[in-house]
C-alpha cells in the first residue's frame, strides 16, 4: 500500500528537520524526570564486539576494532614518556549496526523523504537535510510494554494495533505528546539463544501507525532489527511502518535495544535518555539509551 501522503510535509514548517523531536519540550522532559522513583539506572544497549556482525541485518558490515597502542608495544621496548604509558584504539562501526536510532533521512518514498525534501539531498558526502546531526538529545518519559510472550508465538509474528493498545492500557499510563514507546518482542533474547534471524522478526504491524501518531509519541523503540515486523505484511512496501512514522510524520525509530533486564523489573514508565552521536550528515547513529527508574 503506497502512503497516502503524497507530500510528507511537517506540522512544524517547511524547513523543519527535527520531526517529532519537537514534541519533547520542557514539559515532556519534566514528566520523564518525575517518573523516576528509585534512581536505578539501566543501560539499554547491546555489546559492541569487534569481528562480529552482531544481531544487525546481514547487509551491514561487521564491527572492526583495532588497537593502535597496547601493553605489548611497551613489552617490546617502547618507552613510557613523561611518566606514563597509554593504550588507544579505533573502531569501524555501521551506524545501524548496533543499538541505534534512525535519522529522518533514512528512508524515503517516490523520491521524497521527511518534510518533502528530495532524496537527492542525501549524497555520497552524507545527508544535507534531516541528518542525525539535526537530532538533539532526548530526555523524556518512556512507556514500556513487554509483548514477548505473544510476539514469539510464531517466527515473524505481527503485533496488531489492538494488542498494542491493550498492552499500553494495562500499564495504566496514559501516553502524552513527547513520550517514547518501548516494545519488547523477545527477538533479541531469541537471537542470543541462536533461535532468531535478522530478516525474520516479530514486530509491530503497520496498522499500529495511526494510533502511535495520534498519541504523540516522539520515539518508538524495540529489541528487534526494525521495530516493525519482518517480513512486512504490506505487499506493496517492505517497511510500511518506517514510511508512515519516520518519513510521513518524523517519528524516530530506535532499534536493537536490550530490553531484557527491564522485563524483570516490573516498571511500566521511567525516564529515558537517548543521545545520538553528532555525525555531520549521518543517516543514523549508535546510541546507548539509558532508563532511570
Amino acid at each position: 500500500m503506497i502512503s497516502m501522503a503524497d507530500k510528507p510535509g511537517s506540522k512544524w514548517g517547511p524547513l523543519d528537520e527535527c520531526g517529532a523531536r519537537n514534541l519533547v519540550d520542557a514539559a515532556a522532559t519534566l514528566r520523564g524526570i518525575s517518573s523516576v522513583k528509585s534512581g536505578r539506572v539501566v543501560a539499554l544497549s547491546i555489546e559492541i564486539q569487534g569481528g562480529t556482525r552482531g544481531p544487525a541485518a546481514p547487509n551491514r558490515a561487521p564491527v572492526q576494532h583495532f588497537m593502535v597502542r597496547d601493553g605489548g608495544d611497551y613489552a617490546a621496548g617502547l618507552e613510557e614518556r613523561q611518566g606514563f604509558g597509554f593504550s588507544d584504539d579505533v573502531i569501524l562501526l555501521p551506524t545501524h549496526g548496533t543499538t541505534h536510532i534512525d535519522a529522518l533521512c533514512h528512508v524515503w518514498q517516490q523520491g521524497r523523504m521527511y518534510n518533502d525534501f528530495p532524496s537527492t539531498e542525501v549524497t555520497s558526502r552524507g545527508a544535507n537535510r534531516c541528518g542525525i546531526d539535526k537530532l538533539q538529545p532526548i530526555v523524556t518519559r518512556a512507556i514500556f510494554v513487554d509483548m514477548a510472550s505473544t510476539a514469539q508465538a510464531e517466527p515473524g509474528h505481527a503485533i496488531r494495533c489492538a494488542d498494542l493498545v491493550a498492552a499500553v492500557e494495562q500499564t495504566c499510563v496514559k501516553p502524552q505528546p513527547g513520550d517514547a514507546l518501548l516494545v519488547r518482542t523477545g527477538w533479541l533474547q531469541a537471537w542470543r539463544a541462536g533461535q532468531a534471524e535478522p530478516l525474520l522478526s516479530a514486530g509491530l504491524h503497520h496498522d499500529c501507525a495511526d494510533w502511535i501518531i495520534a498519541q504523540g509519541f516522539a520515539v518508538v523503540a524495540a529489541d528487534n532489527p526494525a521495530v516493525e515486523v519482518l517480513p512486512s505484511r504490506d505487499p506493496d512496501s517492505a517497511v510500511p511502518l518506517h514510511i508512515r512514522l519516520l518519513r510521513d510524520n518524523g517519528i524516530y525509530l530506535a532499534e536493537l535495544l536490550d530490553l531484557d533486564e527491564l522485563s524483570s523489573l516490573g516498571r511500566a514508565s521511567f525516564m529515558l535518555t537517548i543521545a545520538p552521536l553528532r555525525i555531520k550528515g549521518g543517516v543514523g547513529s549508535p546510541i546507548t539509551p539509558v532508563a532511570v527508574l
